[in-house]
């Protein structure tokens, strides 16, 4: 099974940019029979990506999304990338176009909720006072229906991103269904579109392997959020 992913666009000191994917992201997915074909932040012809025989999408982390995209100017120094954005909204827009599921993680859900017309936090500690940096912490499943195919209330999450939002900044055109205990969201799907997103690395150490497992068998099956 053939998925693209997006990647980091990592700037160089000398002007050429480079695109970055974390070798775990191939390794975690490639348990679940996934091939992940990484998608250039210079691509100027994304739909070509789109002509293969692919299965879905995934929206990876890294980088922080562009304030000037939810109406705000940059509080704090960002890594933002304008290509990554663009090269975001295109593959989601053809994902949309072509009904295909969709799975975001970390800034990949920040993007999503931004791309739905939601806005963020630009820096969680110094806005609401709790840290979401190479910490874990609890969350709860606040969705009966995704409780319930997932077998818990609550689980215990790994967290690495300083951006999010909570209820007030969430796209009115989504809803959560996960939330830690500081009010930040952490987990989002789209009620008519194969589209959800999580706030946590599955990929890395930390979190609730079984209830990830769960969640990425339900993506490649068509279940939950990307039932067909």
């Amino acid at each position: 099974m053939f998925v693209l992913i997006s990647q980091r666009d990592v700037p160089a000191e000398k002007g050429a940019n480079r695109d970055a994917l974390e070798q775990d992201y191939v390794s975690y997915y490639a348990k679940f029979g996934i091939t992940l074909i990484p998608v250039s932040n210079n691509s100027e012809n994304i739909e070509e990506y789109f002509k293969l025989p692919i299965y879905g999408l995934i929206l990876s982390g890294g980088n922080n999304v562009n304030p000037k995209l939810y109406n705000q100017e940059s509080k704090y120094p960002s890594d933002f990338s304008v290509n990554r954005d663009n090269t975001e909204k295109k593959l989601l827009e053809l994902a949309i176009k072509k009904k295909l599921p969709v799975l975001c993680e970390c800034r990949g859900s920040q993007f999503m909720n931004v791309f739905f017309n939601g806005s963020l936090i630009q820096n969680i500690n110094d806005e609401i006072g709790t840290n979401h940096v190479a910490v874990a912490h609890k969350i709860r499943i606040i969705d009966e229906k995704v409780s319930s195919f997932l077998g818990k209330t609550e689980t215990i999450v790994n967290s690495f991103h300083k951006q999010g939002f909570t209820k007030e900044q969430l796209s009115k055109k989504l809803e959560s269904f996960a939330i830690a205990e500081d009010g930040i969201i952490e987990g989002i799907y789209h009620p008519e579109y194969p589209i959800a997103g999580i706030l946590w690395h599955p990929e890395r150490s930390g979190c609730d392997e079984e209830l990830n497992k769960r969640l990425i068998q339900a993506f490649i099956k068509g279940e939950l959020f990307w039932k067909k």
